[in-house]
């Protein structure tokens, strides 16, 4: 199995499983915003916003470590050394985590009311989700630990599958049952809780790892020397995502927050495509540049680039064109922001099309350049925010992560470029825009004749219209054998391939 079609197998598991997630936590926050509404959806949405960043300081960078010494190793003739650091691993993240829980429990009551000028629900659904925070955090660092051994499907399992089908499940249950308040705690934490039994089978069938020499392991202060640099890089690249969040917040008000958030969390689909295919790139390229094949590493870094802008556009065509009809599955009140998607739209394209040159630096071992980048993004991202906010509201938000993705973006493909002499762009990428410009242009112009119809309707229409104009345009530039054989790793019409030589 050649470079292509392995990226493509493992990457068609990830892809089903982030399509599942990605669907149900979109229909997750699409019935939560129908039923609490923009208020409440705000409180929800500026809660999660502060678990998460708790979050990422529990796990100490630990998942990027433990992946990247996991996929290093031979799991036959290796397994107690890996073991041993997947033990650390855990340990380390769980008493970091118990720590930060405390810690957000603790300054709850002060962060609502002294920064975010909220009402006291916000304090106990924050509490609720400190709590979640142990389960969260142990979860991500085992499903990194699977990831390492380059299975994928595990993963994919508990992360995709089984926990956004029971945060689905136990939000509507808990709103029918109880009450909308409810509906808003407690399914993260019994996400949390489910997810983290379920992870820990599949890690403890391929590493042999048991609950005792958690306990007994000591740290790995060569993992934790290796991962807390990652902490840093991860926890401003998590704050970066969810700066708009919270100085919309600090600036504005919970209903102003609820309206962003669908738009926001529609364009994150497209994120979802991202880490599809760089959840497997990462663990290859490291591999590849322990075996200093940079040929390999270049080939790759150009495919994976091409085939993120080549499934992102048509999903970014339908956003940018029917931002009011996608909007609308929320509820009225959110066509407001539609402004808002189609700018985060072209934010996320970008993110697609540089995607895969961080995990590339981070893989090759240029930690402090990670740092370096995520700081410079950071800063000018709360520049940003501070500055467009106050003037353009929502859209000054979206403007903000535009320009700060399109920088940075352009700065980690010019890194890859001189440091490790890769050049992302080829002659290839003129295909998918191409086709894509073309599928824009017929989409427009098809759109007034759709506008009589029902929303969902026009949607349904529209989006079968636009892939096949988009597919028979990719189809009729032809293909080269390596995207033959990408494609023909995800089982698709193999023999029409042979036909189009």
């Amino acid at each position: 199995m050649n470079t292509a079609q392995k990226i493509a197998k493992e990457s068609i598991i990830s892809f089903s499983g982030i399509f599942y997630g990605s669907i149900n936590r979109y229909l997750y926050s699409a019935l939560l915003a129908r039923w609490v509404g923009p208020e409440y959806l705000g409180i929800y949405s500026m809660a999660n916003a502060i678990m998460l960043i708790s979050e990422v300081l529990s796990k100490m960078g630990m998942e990027t470590g433990v992946m990247r010494f996991v996929s290093r190793l031979d799991p036959e003739k290796d397994n107690d050394k890996i073991s041993e650091i997947i033990a650390s691993a855990i340990k380390m993240c769980a008493l970091f985590s118990l720590f930060f829980m405390i810690v957000l429990i603790s300054c709850s009551s002060y962060i609502v009311s002294n920064i975010l000028s909220e009402k006291s629900l916000m304090v106990s659904v924050l509490i609720v989700f400190a709590i979640s925070i142990p389960f969260n955090a142990s979860t991500l660092v085992a499903a990194a630990a699977t990831q390492g051994y380059k299975k994928l499907k595990y993963k994919s399992i508990v992360t995709q599958f089984i926990n956004p089908t029971i945060l689905l499940v136990s939000m509507i249950i808990c709103y029918w049952l109880f009450s909308a308040e409810s509906a808003l705690m407690f399914p993260m934490l019994i996400t949390g809780i489910v997810g983290c039994i379920a992870m820990f089978q599949p890690l403890k069938y391929l590493s042999g790892i048991r609950r005792q020499q958690i306990i007994k392991t000591k740290f790995n202060y060569d993992l934790l020397k290796f991962s807390y640099p990652f902490m840093f890089v991860i926890i401003l690249q998590t704050f970066m995502h969810w700066m708009d969040i919270l100085m919309l917040g600090y600036f504005t008000n919970a209903s102003t927050v609820g309206l962003y958030h669908p738009a926001a969390r529609t364009a994150g689909l497209l994120q979802a495509l991202l880490m599809s295919f760089i959840s497997i790139y990462a663990p290859m390229i490291s591999q590849f540049h322990s075996e200093k094949n940079i040929l390999k590493m270049n080939q790759t870094y150009k495919m994976v680039s091409r085939w993120l802008l080549v499934f992102s556009i048509p999903i970014s065509i339908m956003f940018i064109l029917f931002p009011e009809n996608i909007l609308s599955l929320f509820g009225k009140e959110y066509i407001s922001s539609s402004n808002v998607l189609i700018i985060l739209t072209i934010a996320t394209l970008l993110q697609a099309i540089f995607g895969a040159a961080s995990p590339t630096l981070g893989m090759s071992g240029f930690t402090r350049l990670i740092l370096i980048n995520t700081s410079i993004a950071f800063i000018l991202n709360l520049g940003l925010n501070y500055t467009l906010i106050p003037l353009y509201g929502i859209n000054g938000a979206a403007y903000a992560t535009l320009i700060t993705l399109t920088t940075i973006g352009c700065i980690r493909v010019a890194q890859v470029r001189i440091f490790l002499k890769m050049n992302l762009f080829s002659f290839k990428m003129l295909k998918p825009l191409t086709a894509g410009a073309v599928t824009y242009f017929i989409t427009a112009n098809l759109k007034p004749i759709l506008e009589n119809y029902n929303f969902v309707v026009e949607l349904l229409i529209a989006v079968p219209c636009s892939l096949l104009i988009y597919g028979l345009l990719i189809w009729l530039m032809r293909l080269d054998e390596e995207d033959k054989s990408f494609i023909s790793s995800f089982g698709i019409i193999k023999d029409g391939l042979k036909r189009n030589k």
